[in-house]
Protein backbone atom coordinates (compact mmCIF):
# COMPACT_ATOMS: atom_id res chain seq x y z
CA UNK A 1 0.00 0.00 0.00
CA UNK A 2 1.61 3.26 -1.05
CA UNK A 3 1.75 6.07 1.19
CA UNK A 4 -0.18 9.56 0.98
CA UNK A 5 1.83 12.07 -0.21
CA UNK A 6 0.96 14.77 2.53
CA UNK A 7 2.23 18.38 1.16
CA UNK A 8 4.93 19.96 3.27
CA UNK A 9 4.14 23.03 5.14
CA UNK A 10 6.39 25.66 3.29
CA UNK A 11 4.73 24.48 0.12
CA UNK A 12 1.21 25.15 1.85
CA UNK A 13 2.56 28.70 2.78
CA UNK A 14 3.64 29.52 -0.38
CA UNK A 15 0.29 28.34 -1.81
CA UNK A 16 -2.25 29.97 0.14
CA UNK A 17 0.18 32.75 1.89
CA UNK A 18 -3.25 34.48 3.11
CA UNK A 19 -5.35 31.59 4.23
CA UNK A 20 -7.82 32.18 7.22
CA UNK A 21 -8.67 30.34 10.48
CA UNK A 22 -12.12 30.06 8.30
CA UNK A 23 -10.35 28.43 5.43
CA UNK A 24 -9.40 25.76 7.70
CA UNK A 25 -11.89 22.12 7.25
CA UNK A 26 -14.09 21.86 9.86
CA UNK A 27 -12.10 18.24 11.46
CA UNK A 28 -8.67 20.69 11.71
CA UNK A 29 -11.33 23.62 13.60
CA UNK A 30 -12.27 20.80 16.02
CA UNK A 31 -9.11 19.15 16.71
CA UNK A 32 -7.79 23.10 17.09
CA UNK A 33 -10.25 24.09 19.06
CA UNK A 34 -9.94 20.69 21.39
CA UNK A 35 -6.21 21.21 22.13
CA UNK A 36 -6.85 25.02 23.12
CA UNK A 37 -10.10 23.99 25.56
CA UNK A 38 -7.45 21.40 26.94
CA UNK A 39 -4.40 23.67 26.90
CA UNK A 40 -6.87 26.26 28.78
CA UNK A 41 -7.97 23.33 31.60
CA UNK A 42 -4.82 22.43 32.60
CA UNK A 43 -3.47 25.94 33.12
CA UNK A 44 -6.93 26.33 34.99
CA UNK A 45 -5.79 23.11 37.05
CA UNK A 46 -2.15 24.23 38.26
CA UNK A 47 -3.22 27.97 38.31
CA UNK A 48 -7.38 27.80 40.09
CA UNK A 49 -7.76 31.22 37.49
CA UNK A 50 -7.88 31.53 33.42
CA UNK A 51 -4.98 32.91 31.76
CA UNK A 52 -4.46 36.54 30.90
CA UNK A 53 -1.46 38.04 29.62
CA UNK A 54 1.93 36.19 29.07
CA UNK A 55 -0.11 33.00 29.95
CA UNK A 56 -2.55 33.11 26.64
CA UNK A 57 0.40 33.45 24.64
CA UNK A 58 2.45 30.03 26.07
CA UNK A 59 -1.06 28.13 25.65
CA UNK A 60 -0.77 29.62 21.84
CA UNK A 61 2.56 28.82 20.85
CA UNK A 62 1.81 25.46 22.88
CA UNK A 63 -1.22 24.64 20.60
CA UNK A 64 0.46 26.05 17.77
CA UNK A 65 3.30 23.95 17.63
CA UNK A 66 0.92 21.08 17.65
CA UNK A 67 -0.43 22.66 14.29
CA UNK A 68 2.42 22.89 12.97
CA UNK A 69 3.61 18.99 13.45
CA UNK A 70 0.52 18.02 12.32
CA UNK A 71 0.90 19.94 8.51
CA UNK A 72 -2.07 22.72 8.79
CA UNK A 73 -1.30 25.54 7.33
CA UNK A 74 -2.77 28.65 9.17
CA UNK A 75 -0.99 31.67 10.26
CA UNK A 76 0.10 32.23 14.32
CA UNK A 77 -2.20 35.71 14.41
CA UNK A 78 -5.35 33.98 13.17
CA UNK A 79 -4.67 31.18 16.06
CA UNK A 80 -3.82 33.67 18.74
CA UNK A 81 -7.14 35.02 17.74
CA UNK A 82 -9.15 32.22 17.83
CA UNK A 83 -8.00 31.27 21.25
CA UNK A 84 -8.50 35.29 22.79
CA UNK A 85 -12.54 35.34 21.38
CA UNK A 86 -12.77 31.64 22.59
CA UNK A 87 -11.32 32.09 26.35
CA UNK A 88 -14.67 33.70 27.31
CA UNK A 89 -17.32 30.42 26.46
CA UNK A 90 -14.26 28.25 28.10
CA UNK A 91 -14.45 29.94 30.79
CA UNK A 92 -18.44 29.93 31.30
CA UNK A 93 -18.12 26.04 30.44
CA UNK A 94 -15.32 25.34 33.07
CA UNK A 95 -17.84 27.20 35.76
CA UNK A 96 -20.87 25.74 34.70
CA UNK A 97 -19.29 21.83 33.99
CA UNK A 98 -15.95 21.91 36.29
CA UNK A 99 -13.14 20.52 34.73
CA UNK A 100 -13.25 17.71 32.69
CA UNK A 101 -11.30 14.52 34.69
CA UNK A 102 -8.02 13.68 33.32
CA UNK A 103 -8.43 10.26 30.76
CA UNK A 104 -7.58 7.36 33.19
CA UNK A 105 -5.31 5.43 32.20
CA UNK A 106 -6.74 1.89 31.48
CA UNK A 107 -6.27 -0.95 33.56
CA UNK A 108 -4.77 -3.68 30.73
CA UNK A 109 -1.83 -2.03 28.72
CA UNK A 110 -2.07 -1.76 24.62
CA UNK A 111 -1.47 -4.96 23.39
CA UNK A 112 0.42 -6.11 20.37
CA UNK A 113 -1.64 -5.27 17.03
CA UNK A 114 -2.81 -8.99 15.65
CA UNK A 115 -1.30 -10.43 12.63
CA UNK A 116 -2.92 -10.97 9.99
CA UNK A 117 -4.52 -13.99 10.13
CA UNK A 118 -4.33 -14.97 13.83
CA UNK A 119 -8.31 -15.48 15.21
CA UNK A 120 -7.66 -15.41 19.29
CA UNK A 121 -9.59 -18.50 19.66
CA UNK A 122 -7.50 -20.95 22.18
CA UNK A 123 -8.33 -24.54 22.11
CA UNK A 124 -10.27 -25.11 25.58
CA UNK A 125 -8.39 -28.76 25.94
CA UNK A 126 -5.05 -27.81 25.47
CA UNK A 127 -5.09 -23.95 25.65
CA UNK A 128 -2.77 -23.63 22.13
CA UNK A 129 -4.28 -21.32 19.50
CA UNK A 130 -6.62 -22.59 17.01
CA UNK A 131 -6.20 -21.90 13.27
CA UNK A 132 -9.06 -20.67 10.77
CA UNK A 133 -9.86 -23.06 8.04
CA UNK A 134 -12.61 -21.02 6.97
CA UNK A 135 -14.29 -18.15 8.01
CA UNK A 136 -16.51 -18.98 11.39
CA UNK A 137 -14.86 -22.54 11.13
CA UNK A 138 -11.29 -23.11 13.58
CA UNK A 139 -9.40 -26.31 14.29
CA UNK A 140 -6.46 -27.29 17.03
CA UNK A 141 -3.70 -30.23 16.53
CA UNK A 142 -5.59 -31.85 19.54
CA UNK A 143 -9.01 -32.77 17.57
CA UNK A 144 -10.86 -30.08 18.95
CA UNK A 145 -12.82 -27.61 16.47
CA UNK A 146 -15.10 -24.12 17.17
CA UNK A 147 -17.90 -23.40 14.72
CA UNK A 148 -20.00 -19.96 14.78
CA UNK A 149 -23.07 -21.13 16.17
CA UNK A 150 -22.28 -24.30 17.43
CA UNK A 151 -19.28 -23.87 19.51
CA UNK A 152 -16.41 -26.56 20.55
CA UNK A 153 -16.96 -29.71 19.60
CA UNK A 154 -14.84 -32.91 19.24
CA UNK A 155 -13.16 -33.60 15.65
CA UNK A 156 -14.23 -37.13 14.36
CA UNK A 157 -12.49 -39.32 11.60
CA UNK A 158 -15.88 -39.12 9.59
CA UNK A 159 -16.52 -35.67 9.39
CA UNK A 160 -15.76 -33.70 6.28
CA UNK A 161 -15.81 -29.68 6.42
CA UNK A 162 -16.55 -28.23 3.23
CA UNK A 163 -17.91 -24.45 2.07
CA UNK A 164 -21.54 -25.33 0.54
CA UNK A 165 -23.26 -21.99 -1.15
CA UNK A 166 -26.13 -20.45 -0.01
CA UNK A 167 -28.09 -17.85 -2.16
CA UNK A 168 -29.79 -14.70 0.62
CA UNK A 169 -31.34 -12.02 -1.49
CA UNK A 170 -29.20 -11.53 -4.84
CA UNK A 171 -25.77 -12.66 -3.10
CA UNK A 172 -24.43 -15.99 -2.78
CA UNK A 173 -22.14 -16.70 0.18
CA UNK A 174 -20.52 -18.91 1.24
CA UNK A 175 -20.99 -21.15 4.47
CA UNK A 176 -18.80 -23.69 6.58
CA UNK A 177 -20.75 -26.99 7.08
CA UNK A 178 -19.34 -29.91 8.62
CA UNK A 179 -20.80 -33.15 6.58
CA UNK A 180 -20.05 -36.94 7.53
CA UNK A 181 -19.21 -39.67 5.56
CA UNK A 182 -21.44 -42.38 4.37
CA UNK A 183 -19.72 -46.09 4.95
Amino acid sequence: MMKKHRPSLAYKRQMQPNRTYGDLRQKHKAKIADWMFKSVCEYYREHGEMPQGAAVSAITDKVYEKIVSTCIWVPYDEVHQELLSKLPQYEIRIQEDGLPDKPQPSPNPPSVPKKKGSCGKVCPACGRKMKQQFIGLKHCKCGMSWQRGKGFFERTNDMVFALERRKSGKKVKQIPVVRFKDE
